[in-house]
């Protein structure tokens, strides 16, 4: 049977609900602008540091800078958390936007390896604002039957700096060179914060009780508690630390393997970079679609929890095995085209983790404690790219980073096969939630 033309574009609206959402479509918007600064910044940081450095410290400089980067996360991101649910969380999103802005102008007047450090560290505890902060409002803009879906739509705008970025970056490189690049990341995010000061963020989203000092200690174990008292959770931390093995070989080795094992140029470097982020996004896009006919069926808030449970498993698990399967052959030191496919892959993997996590976090939490919630799962997960990043760097600089990728591979698989034999978790919804006094509630 035909459908009308009003009958199909109703389906298509159906399908996509979020596009109807003006707040969400807003925070994508800003999402995406900032973070494709964000990408370009981290491309021409691994080119400049490449250029001041020189090839045989390059590797160790990057890896020392992206340690910083997470340990400033580590530092700044619980903390954050508190005033995501004590403060105007639109404030802190405006205020993280503008800090980063101001900081990144300095960044064209580098001359020195101490400065990319400090302001490196510098922007990072301001990310570590923005990020949760942001994190916990999009389950609150999208409702509980669309988040996946908004957070599926999320990592694509995150794949858009491992997509667009090196493609920009590559260009701005090619045409007034590495330093400009960082002009462009402090634009995007003046964009971001104009764009943020029109959303409307709903008032559900703010923690009624006042921020008091003196529960500051409470209130930042409360999203660990959240987190370890789940066993779904659980397992999806220590996925988690797979992703993080995968997406530091490919932040911090594959310059040298394109430029010295491959000997390609930085055009090379910035599509490879590319493939990584087509993967994810593709693969964010398929999983959204999925989960929401999977899910479509269910009956009750009970068996939605359910199959979102049973979805976010295999989910979860098959990251695992893909990033596995894309870091083993690095040993064989594959050619262009087979080394694109893999990091393909690897951003598909990243993904397959990264998504449920974040939906997992979102099932198990209520809306007063998210901003700790998806703080101390920032601060958590990126305690594992403060192992990673720098054993990278070690690795590249001890085996090369051909060989660094297969041991890389060996890796995730143990880490996968840990995380195979851990329980799955419960089936009933928010059984783990806490109030805000950290005891357990229905």
């Amino acid at each position: 049977m035909k459908l009308r033309a009003p009958d199909m574009a109703a389906q298509i609206v159906t399908a996509h609900p979020m596009w109807r959402n003006r707040a969400f479509l807003s925070l994508f918007v800003a999402q995406v602008i900032s973070l494709l600064g964000s990408g370009v910044t981290t491309i021409g940081l691994t080119l400049f540091v490449y250029q001041l450095a020189g090839s045989a410290t390059a590797t160790i400089v990057i890896g020392q800078a992206l340690m910083l980067r997470i340990a400033a996360f580590l530092i700044f991101s619980q903390p954050a958390g508190v005033l995501a649910d004590s403060l105007n969380r639109k404030g802190l999103l405006i205020f993280a936007d503008l800090g980063r802005f101001a900081l990144l102008s300095l960044f064209p007047f580098i001359t020195a390896t101490w400065q990319i450090y400090a302001l490196i560290f510098a922007i990072n505890a301001l990310t570590a604002v923005f990020t949760p902060t942001f994190e916990a409002t999009i389950p609150e803009i999208a409702g509980k039957e669309n988040y996946v879906q908004a957070l599926s739509l999320s990592r694509v705008a995150v794949d858009v700096e491992s997509v667009a970025s090196p493609v920009v970056a590559g260009l701005l490189v090619a045409w007034v060179g590495i330093r400009w690049v960082f002009w462009f990341d402090a634009a995007t995010y003046l964009i971001s914060a104009a764009i943020v000061m029109t959303v409307v963020i709903p008032k559900a989203a703010i923690r009624s009780a006042a921020f008091s000092a003196w529960s500051v200690l409470s209130d930042i174990t409360t999203g660990t508690r959240i987190l370890f008292r789940e066993a779904a959770l659980r397992r999806a931390i220590v996925l988690s630390f797979a992703e993080a093995i995968a997406g530091a070989a490919a932040i911090v080795l594959t310059v040298t393997y394109v430029r010295s094992v491959l000997d390609r140029n930085e055009i090379t470097f910035a599509a490879v970079m590319a493939a990584v982020g087509l993967g994810s996004s593709v693969t964010a896009i398929c999983l959204g679609r999925w989960s929401r006919r999977y899910e479509h069926s269910a009956r009750g808030e009970a068996e939605l929890h359910g199959r979102r449970h049973v979805w976010t498993a295999r989910s979860l698990l098959l990251g695992g095995c893909v990033l596995t399967a894309v870091l083993l052959p690095g040993v064989l030191a594959p050619p262009l085209w087979l080394f694109s496919l893999l990091w393909f892959g690897n951003g598909a993997g990243q993904a397959l983790i990264a998504i449920p996590s974040s939906t997992l976090l979102a099932e198990h939490t209520t809306t007063a404690q998210r901003g700790r919630a998806y703080a101390a799962h920032f601060a958590i997960t990126h305690a594992c790219w403060l192992i990673t990043y720098p054993a990278a760097g070690w690795a590249g600089a001890q085996w090369g980073p051909a060989q660094s990728f297969s041991v890389f591979g060996i890796a995730c698989m143990m880490v996968t096969l840990i995380a195979f034999f851990m329980k799955s978790g419960t089936l009933t919804p928010h059984r783990h939630a806490l109030d805000l006094s950290g005891r357990q509630v229905e």
